[in-house]
């Protein structure tokens, strides 16, 4: 194989950045979101991935085989992400936060670190969640199992007073929330642009899935039958889309007339957030951003319960046979998620992972490295603990 120059090699290593960037805008009609009307938009920083994809884009067609979508029999890399909880080192600019009960305290200057905005109340990502098995196919497309994903259960609201006029504080929300995964995901990474998936260069992706949540009361546990919980409906959101680069801005009016304005940004892979740099300490740490409105109604296919206790549904088109419709009692709300985590790769194909990079290591090479991976998050959390000592 004829070996890239210097140049060509510095390229292929680098994130793709499109001339300008550009804003994605969805509109939120009415007629499907309960009333509510307004806007979401994303805008992309300029950052493509392979053979351009963008915001808008959930597969990739190969330049080697001309096949669309993801292909396993031709997987280059796997790798699992697991949330990490708030470090208080976002970049996100502090905002005001409501609890959900009626004599709940309104909470000014909040930071935004793995918080989630629903509606007017906050909720915390917590670390534990998990995207195993996270399949990457060598012209970049994802592909995680349903299975494969698991989040913790959002109960409590970690409030952080950016100014320091208010202590740290916990807040025990009124209404809990349970999300399973409720298909596969797909998506594009931008890891098979550069020289080695592990390197320390910007990177990013995006993946897109349905998913529901199941809203709970009181203390318990986040499955029926929990001490202390009552299980009042499943919220069901189709087509979530969970991107690792670009900002988030939300404006939404809700059905009730409550303005819900939010904005994020996402932290690119292997970046400081309080710089922006590339950052050896930051190596294999990634933030995610996604942001929708949930529908009235969707028509489902339900298959019962999972072994967890979670209804096992399908979203579909109103004329699949079967098909349900299934209202959902908290449309028009409006959802801004943030989670940081770390990623560990597991597997490098010897082969090369990837259609775009033409320099690939002999294999003795990859298990020099796989052997390192091991080492990556153990790594970072010494650097972060020594940082907060």
């Amino acid at each position: 194989m004829k070996k890239l120059s210097l140049l060509a090699t510095a390229l292929l290593a680098s994130p793709v950045f499109a001339a300008t960037p550009q804003d994605w805008v969805t509109t939120i009609d009415a007629g499907t979101y309960a009333g509510a009307t307004g806007t979401i938009t994303f805008n992309d920083h300029g950052y493509t991935g392979p053979t351009g994809v963008g915001a808008m884009d959930f597969e990739v067609t190969s330049t080697k085989t001309g096949n669309t979508g993801f292909d396993a029999s031709r997987i280059g890399q796997i790798q699992h992400v697991v949330t990490t909880g708030p470090d208080l080192l976002t970049s996100d600019a502090a905002a005001t936060f409501k609890g959900d009960k009626v004599t709940a305290p309104t909470f000014t200057n909040a930071s935004m670190d793995s918080q989630v905005n629903f509606y007017k109340w906050g909720y915390t990502t917590v670390a534990g969640s998990t995207f195993n098995n996270m399949q990457i196919d060598k012209a970049g497309n994802y592909h995680v199992a349903k299975n494969d994903m698991s989040f913790q259960f959002y109960d409590t609201f970690q409030y952080h007073d950016t100014t320091g006029a208010n202590p740290d504080s916990t807040y025990d929300s009124g209404f809990n929330f349970k999300p399973h995964v409720l298909s596969d995901a797909k998506g594009w990474c931008g890891s098979v642009l550069t020289t080695d998936p592990s390197s320390l260069t910007q990177m990013a992706g995006q993946v897109t899935f349905d998913f529901a949540f199941d809203v709970y009361g009181g203390d318990g546990g986040p499955y029926p039958g929990g001490s202390g919980s009552t299980l009042y409906d499943m919220q069901i959101v189709p087509g979530f889309v969970m991107r690792s680069y670009g900002d988030y801005e939300v404006n939404v009016t809700a059905p009730n007339n409550f303005v819900q304005s939010y904005s994020a940004s996402a932290v690119m892979n292997n970046t400081n957030p309080l710089t922006g740099e590339l950052d050896p300490a930051f190596q294999n740490r990634v933030s995610f951003l996604g942001a929708g409105v949930i529908p009235e109604i969707v028509w489902i296919l339900d298959h019962g319960l999972n072994p967890d206790g979670t209804r096992n549904v399908e979203i579909v088109t109103e004329t699949t046979e079967g098909a349900v419709m299934h209202y959902n009692s908290f449309g028009g709300y409006a959802f801004l998620l943030r989670a940081d985590a770390d990623r560990t790769l597991d597997f490098i194909s010897a082969t090369g992972f990837s259609d775009y990079v033409g320099a690939v290591p002999e294999p003795e090479t990859y298990a020099m490295m796989l052997a390192g991976l091991g080492l990556v998050g153990t790594a970072y959390k010494r650097k972060v603990q020594a940082n907060k000592a």
